[in-house]
């Protein structure tokens, strides 16, 4: 009976001992797993915010590249602007050269034929100074005039084929160009630097080749 006692205290008395030590290494093993557990939190952490700073820094990165490509496409806008502008200046530039070129040819073919109408007017305003009269011939000279008209014309004739032909009474350019079967712009052509308006009885002005 007092065995039992005694069994019985001492049971009591080692389960305190008992908790206490379970409890010393339930504390040492939470400690333990409390330091790992930081050890290996702390670099994670520290990974976490480097990636924090580095997608803040891609943030950054990009932001700056969006301004620049959109920078690049307002520069792209003007040059296509400026390109189409200078087109069309040089379409503009073009039609005005062709239009100048046009006028001046019109101008050119104008005046030609007002030098024409002038001289005829000069012509008929002004009579050509005749050669001095011959003396008095008889009644029958009038009745050779035409034979001199004829002889005058053959001789014409004949220096229109050598290249040459000599100024007569009452001839201009218009007139000459007429009595050769020539173009006029061709028979001025001829003679560069000739002022037809002042044209000399017997005077040799050159004729337009054949060709």
């Amino acid at each position: 009976m007092e065995d039992d006692d005694i069994d019985t205290a001492s049971g009591s008395s080692l389960l305190p001992l008992a908790l206490a030590v379970l409890a010393i290494v339930l504390g040492g093993a939470a400690l333990y797993f409390g330091m790992t557990a930081n050890q290996r939190l702390n670099p994670l952490a520290d990974t976490m915010e480097a990636g924090s700073g580095t997608a803040a820094r891609i943030e950054k990165d990009i932001a700056r590249f969006e301004t620049r490509v959109a920078e690049l496409a307002a520069q792209y806008a003007e040059l296509e602007q400026a390109l189409s502008r200078i087109r069309l200046y040089s379409n503009q530039s073009e039609q005005t050269v062709k239009q100048i070129a046009t006028g001046m040819q019109e101008n050119r073919a104008e005046l030609v034929k007002m030098a024409g109408k002038l001289n005829e007017l000069l012509t008929s305003a002004v009579p050509v100074a005749a050669p001095a009269a011959a003396p008095a011939a008889p009644a029958a000279a009038p009745a050779a005039a035409p034979a001199n008209e004829s002889t005058a014309a053959a001789e014409s004739s004949s220096t229109a084929g050598s290249g040459t032909y000599a100024i007569q009474s009452g001839d201009n350019f218009v007139k000459i160009a007429r009595k050769l079967d020539i173009s006029l712009q061709a028979l001025i052509d001829a003679n560069p630097g000739l002022d037809h308006r002042r044209l000399r009885i017997g005077q040799l002005i050159n004729l337009p080749s054949s060709e």
